[in-house]
């Protein structure tokens, strides 16, 4: 139970947009409190419900003290790249990709971002993608935004960021 990734004084690095939930005191539900990619300094570790570790980190820049889950910091020595797609939006296709010998799609193929995984060990991204029936997780590099020119009606523009 003890999996403890970050010591007090560490640098981490924040891997997704962190909003008021309702309990930070001075700011609005919904309002942004620490902006992905922000880094700041683990002060101490505790627990909730005896199995989630939460980290109290400072943010230099804006003086907030935050609780963070553990799946929400990476260590901010590792490379950095934001998060391009959300849940829910389409992409293109930089390759194609099959399994067991059947093409599943092709390159340029649109599909639709189902999960988000950012590796807590490396900050790779991969996406989970919706091809037909078939769920796929591929890296970030596999995807790209869908040129303005092909969006249609039947598309679904990025979503904005909530």
């Amino acid at each position: 139970m003890d999996d403890v990734r970050f010591a007090p004084g560490a640098e981490v690095r924040v891997v997704r947009n962190v909003r008021n939930d309702g309990s930070f005191f001075g700011m609005e539900k919904g309002e942004l409190i620490v902006a992905e990619g922000a880094i700041g300094v683990v002060r101490k570790h505790g627990w909730f419900l005896q199995d989630q570790i939460i980290y109290d980190v400072f943010f230099p820049d804006t003086g907030r003290l935050v609780g963070l889950r553990d799946v929400e910091v990476i260590d901010a020595s590792l490379p950095f790249s934001p998060c391009r797609f959300h849940l829910l939006d389409y992409a293109c296709l930089t390759l194609s990709l099959a399994s067991q010998g059947e093409l599943l799609a092709r390159k340029g193929d649109r599909v639709q971002v189902i999960w988000i995984d950012r590796s807590l060990e490396s900050g790779e991204l991969a996406f989970t993608v919706k091809i037909g029936d078939t769920e796929v997780t591929v890296p970030d590099r596999a995807l790209e935004d869908v040129p303005p020119e092909q969006e249609g009606s039947r598309w679904r523009r990025k979503s904005a960021v909530i």
